[in-house]
């Protein structure tokens, strides 16, 4: 009779365990969630995460703060969010790069291991631009041009992205490289239209100035086609065997449990796929394809052992400094 007492309350006591944790987890969130936006207000990636905010809170159940922290590419950001408390209610958006190609070529507080990845919400149309009278039209021609004048190639140089693929298309073509810095997309606009420059990389701002017949887009910087230009170019099918792809990510501090990452994510894919931000994207040319929890985390180790090899290609101490 006592054994059949005991057993009868073991299981009561492990059914009410049970009952406690699921109602826990069913709990999460019991408040509001931040999300850090690695850019200044107005950027394509804080557009894109304040045209989500009203879906996830639906989702959530709880309000959706946007707090923008800029500076060095998103790595003021990002450092802020690697030392928050690993509880779910911190994220970071930010550009991929500032993830997987960054902590490779400066000094920086976290690295790839220091976030849990939640979810890819967006791919940035990466593209190679010049000013409307330039006498090129392809990659080829603008080698053609730079050798026969026996001048060097020159860019806009802005990032670290930039910076990684004119070396290495410089490398593989044989042609001397000189950077003119600039600040920002906006000023490397400038720079082409200026006529400061032979080209420059843009990571959607091209495609308005483009269009409007300002400059002429000579090649996709990423491996593949573009989905907003497909009849681009690729560096695919110009023979490279890599390309730059940079992407709006999403990040939480490393050791959140599980269940809230997935819960976070599935809410993210609701509002990536939402009216407002497939608009935003297409006014912004970003691709805002969504891929969630677990995948995620596989694209970004792909991004950067891309990255990997071609500084292996032109050599670490090239990105180090501002060349």
């Amino acid at each position: 009779m006592k054994r059949r007492t005991f057993t009868t309350f073991a299981a009561a006591a492990l059914s009410a365990l049970g009952l406690t944790a699921a109602a826990q987890a069913e709990d999460w969130p019991t408040k509001a969630v931040t999300v850090v936006v690695a850019y200044p207000a107005g950027g394509g990636t804080d557009s894109a995460i304040r045209a989500m905010t009203d879906i996830v809170s639906q989702e959530l159940g709880q309000p959706v703060l946007v707090q923008n922290v800029g500076g060095a590419g998103g790595g003021v950001a990002a450092s802020q969010v690697a030392r928050e408390e690993a509880d779910g209610y911190t994220l970071l958006a930010t550009n991929s790069t500032s993830i997987t190609l960054a902590p490779l070529v400066q000094k920086a507080l976290y690295d790839m291991d220091s976030f849990d990845h939640v979810a890819i919400l967006g791919d940035f149309q990466n593209a190679i631009f010049t000013g409307p009278n330039q006498p090129y039209n392809s990659l080829d021609e603008l080698i053609e041009n730079v050798k026969s004048e026996g001048r060097p190639m020159t860019y806009a140089s802005q990032l670290a992205i930039d910076r990684l693929l004119m070396h290495y298309i410089a490398k593989e073509r044989g042609v001397e490289l000189r950077p003119v810095p600039v600040n920002g997309g906006s000023g490397a606009v400038q720079a082409v239209l200026a006529g400061d420059v032979d080209v420059a990389f843009s990571g959607g701002s091209w495609r308005p100035i483009v269009a409007a017949g300002d400059a002429k887009a000579l090649f996709a910087a990423s491996f593949d086609k573009l989905k907003v230009a497909p009849e681009l170019t690729s560096m695919k099918d110009m023979g490279f065997p890599f390309g730059v792809t940079s992407r709006i990510s999403l990040h939480a501090p490393a050791g959140v449990p599980a269940e809230r990452l997935e819960k976070l994510s599935a809410a993210f894919e609701k509002a990536v796929n939402g009216e407002l931000a497939q608009t935003v994207g297409e006014k912004r040319s970003m691709d805002m394809t969504y891929r969630g929890y677990g995948t995620a985390g596989e694209v970004m180790q792909k991004e950067r052992e891309t990255y990997e090899s071609i500084l292996d290609n032109v050599g670490r101490e090239t990105l180090t400094g501002k060349n």
